[in-house]
């Protein structure tokens, strides 16, 4: 990089493999670029993950702590048993005593000289940026445990380390809460009441961050709702969306994901039954006469992260019991696919960026929502928190008086989609106003 060339970098860590966190990435650049943040952006993620963000100028850099499961691969994760788990608190351990270690600025030194050369380059970047931006996201919440008091240390972690180099860190809107477990609450107001900005995505997170942590947030919303559709596709990925019939039936798009349910006495159970629903649900709209569109949203090497793992068990429980598609297109930028929802007339989603993309393009949603306030945050700042369903509570009798409800009062919740999309574009010269406020 060029001696006088501004450095930023994006924070935390993900790639292009989910395609929600990537609009996050990337809009995140867009508003820093034109508030004046001009320079080279870098994000913490595999290199071979990331080749659709190298292609928006975006590099990456390996985490200078990394996931444990890192260390003991296991795709098939969905559940993980005791001996794993034991392997994971005992690498987590190490990793840990080393990353704290980072923190000080002797070690720092001592690990840029001794540290393999992906540490090397890691720790140089974030020596040599000028300022870090924390992407939009829902990544901080903690369940309890002695466990969650870790994930929240890892969650922070490389915030922390920018901090502690002195560098200036602006957190995009974000979800937040809930806290437990011992010292969340203290581990967060630690690091996120030194950021120079920081903001929530909605109105419920920015209370449970306050009243929790005693931090202020300022409220905007979720940085995807900005995210300008792409239409240009590829002839296959043209032939691939022809596939789906749009025009001859309405197209209702349908996102899952595999779940441990965290809370639940019986997690597994708890999957079969979401699984089944889904399953029934697709019968239902399929009898209805909609057309029914099993979409990968986000794709992973790891099963609990692989929306295809969800789809494929909920089609083999389909069978041929009716018409419906799967369709999976990995060449998607989120731009493209952004674009995709929009061709839909209804969408049920539990991958919640897929929710997000579709109502900025003005359609309609039920929202399936789990892991902290975001998705019911977000529905409810919108005005349609009644087209919420917690995972945990999600039946075929609530989803289909939901989605009924949805189809008898399209155009009402379309309006008040409408009103909170144009309130949220006014928001957004707002959020560059506030970056611009701080250039150096």
């Amino acid at each position: 990089m060029a001696e006088n060339e501004k450095v930023y970098l994006i924070l935390p860590g993900c790639d292009d493999t989910n395609r929600g966190d990537q609009a996050l990435i990337w809009e995140t650049v867009t508003l820093a670029k034109q508030a004046g943040f001009d320079g080279r952006y870098y994000m913490l993620a595999d290199p071979d993950k990331s080749k659709q963000s190298e292609t928006e100028k975006i590099e990456s850099i390996n985490l200078v702590l990394p996931h444990p499961s890192t260390r003991f691969k296991k795709n098939n994760n969905i559940s993980y048993g005791k001996m794993l788990k034991l392997k994971w608190a005992f690498v987590s351990l190490i990793d840990c005593v080393r990353a704290v270690a980072v923190l000080c600025p002797l070690f720092r030194k001592l690990a840029i000289k001794l540290g393999s050369s992906q540490l090397k380059k890691s720790l140089s970047v974030f020596e040599r940026a000028d300022a870090a931006f924390v992407k939009g996201g829902g990544f901080l919440h903690a369940y309890g445990g002695i466990i969650s008091t870790y994930t929240v240390f890892y969650q922070l972690y490389h915030i922390q380390l920018a901090l502690s180099m002195g560098k200036d860190v602006y957190v995009m809107p974000n979800s937040y809460g809930p806290f437990m477990g011992p010292g969340s609450a203290w581990l967060v107001k630690k690091v996120l009441g030194k950021c120079k900005v920081i903001t929530a995505r909605e109105s419920i997170s920015k209370e449970s961050l306050e009243q929790a942590t005693g931090v202020t947030a300022q409220l905007f919303p979720d940085l995807a709702f900005y995210l300008e559709p792409c239409s240009e596709l590829s002839s296959e990925q043209l032939a691939k969306l022809s596939e789906i019939p749009f025009g001859e039936k309405k197209c209702v798009a349908l996102t899952m994901r595999p779940y441990r349910f965290p809370r639940s006495a019986d997690p597994a159970a708890e999957y079969d039954k979401y699984k089944n629903t889904l399953c029934d649900f697709v019968r239902y709209l399929s009898i209805e006469g909609y057309h029914p569109v099993l979409i990968e949203h986000t794709y992973a090497d790891n099963e609990h992260e692989q929306d295809m793992s969800c789809i494929n068990d909920v089609a083999v429980l389909l069978g041929d019991s009716c018409e419906y598609t799967v369709y999976s297109d990995l060449s998607l930028t989120c731009r493209q696919l952004k674009y995709v929802y929009s061709k839909f007339d209804y969408i049920v989603g539990t991958r919640f960026h897929s929710v997000i993309f579709s109502v900025a393009s003005g359609v309609p949603a039920i929202a399936i929502t789990y892991g902290g306030n975001k998705g019911q945050g977000i529905m409810k700042d919108i005005g349609i928190d009644n087209l919420a369903i917690a995972i945990e509570d999600m039946t075929l009798p609530v989803l289909k008086k939901r989605f009924e409800y949805l189809v008898q009062n399209r155009d009402a919740v379309c309006s008040t989609i409408s009103d909170y999309i144009a309130e949220a574009e006014a928001n957004r010269e707002k959020i560059i106003n506030m970056l611009k406020g701080d250039i150096k």
